[in-house]
């Protein structure tokens, strides 16, 4: 019997539901069904009675249940006091990353995190675009940061990383522009479009990421404000496309379920640009604590958001009337 499987099966007793406790344990409800299964093998005994409306304790449950949550508290209160007499205080993991990964995956590795391991003081650092993506890697080579979430590719041989999730990049479009009628949009199509990038100091490699994409579709891109400085927030974008300034390539509005008011949001084809977020760290860390947050990004990587089927992005990929009369 394993200490996490004590957890899984407090969660299931006290919710009485299998839904509620794998959200509250960050499982699938499958995988939550499964360890549960193992356990009662485990015991030797039924744990619950398990119909299509309820899950009730058994009296071995009901046993179970008033012993394991007392093993847990006495576990991390024992936890606790060898780090004290060691003299270790409260370790902590100093984790930074962007404010739009609070609406990805990265939220749950960090939820998860801190409920698993209540004894490490996890140091929050959020930083938003208008930040360099370099100044997280010098921060990461420094010390000051123990693990970071960023964007690839990251030219540092003295940092390792796994990949976390992979966005696709859109384009976002005057509501009134011919393109907006398309369910997607070749990038060949925007040879005779002005495009407005964040800038190149932000995101050097992202920047070329694009501009390559443009030139595999067969043109050079001609860029709003092509000279420095030059660094959009995305409502900064959205003003300029809906004022009819060109058209945007972006991140996808994970932090918007409806569209903003004037522009429309369409998947780019033919190449389609992508982003990959990533863990990064310094490769000679011997943390233990880094390691077992490694292992959590594990449980819930690799994901890839895909711009034509988002949940996020229903509102703002809504096809335009003419195409949903059809």
């Amino acid at each position: 019997m394993e200490l996490r499987q004590l957890k899984y099966f407090v969660a299931v007793a006290e919710e009485l539901n299998f839904g509620r406790a794998a959200g509250r344990v960050y499982l699938t409800q499958p995988a939550l069904s499964q360890q549960i299964r193992k356990l009662e093998e485990d015991l030797g005994v039924t744990l619950f009675y398990r119909t299509r409306r309820q899950v009730e304790l058994t009296d071995a449950g009901q046993a179970l249940l008033e012993g394991a949550r007392q093993a847990l508290v006495q576990i991390e209160q024992t936890v606790r006091k060898v780090r004290e007499v060691g003299g270790a205080g409260s370790s902590r993991l100093r984790v930074g990353f962007p404010e739009y990964a609070n609406h990805t995956p990265v939220a749950g590795i960090l939820q998860t995190f801190q409920r698993r391991y209540p004894h490490v003081e996890l140091e929050q650092h959020e930083w938003f675009l208008l930040q360099h993506t370099l100044q997280l890697v010098s921060r990461l080579r420094n010390g000051a940061l123990d693990v970071g979430f960023l964007l690839l590719p990251v030219d540092d041989d003295a940092l390792a990383h796994e990949h976390v999730l992979s966005i696709e990049i859109v384009a976002a479009i005057p509501e009134d522009h011919p393109l907006a009628a398309e369910r997607e949009v070749k990038m060949q199509a925007l040879a005779d479009e002005r495009l407005i990038l964040f800038s190149r100091r932000f995101h050097p490699m992202h920047y070329d990421h694009i501009v390559e994409c443009c030139k595999e579709a067969g043109f050079s891109p001609d860029i709003v404000q092509k000279y420095e400085p030059q660094v959009y927030s995305g409502p900064t974008t959205y003003r300029m496309v809906a004022s009819g300034a060109g058209i945007g390539i972006v991140v996808p509005p994970l932090v918007t379920t409806s569209r903003p008011p004037g522009i429309v949001f369409r998947p780019l084809r033919d190449p389609t640009p992508m982003l990959e977020l990533v863990a990064a760290w310094r490769r000679n860390d011997p943390s233990s604590n880094l390691r077992a947050f490694l292992e959590m990004i594990r449980e819930f990587a690799p994901v890839k958001v895909r711009a034509s089927d988002s949940k996020l992005l229903l509102d703002s990929y809504a096809s335009p009337p003419s195409l949903e009369a059809s």
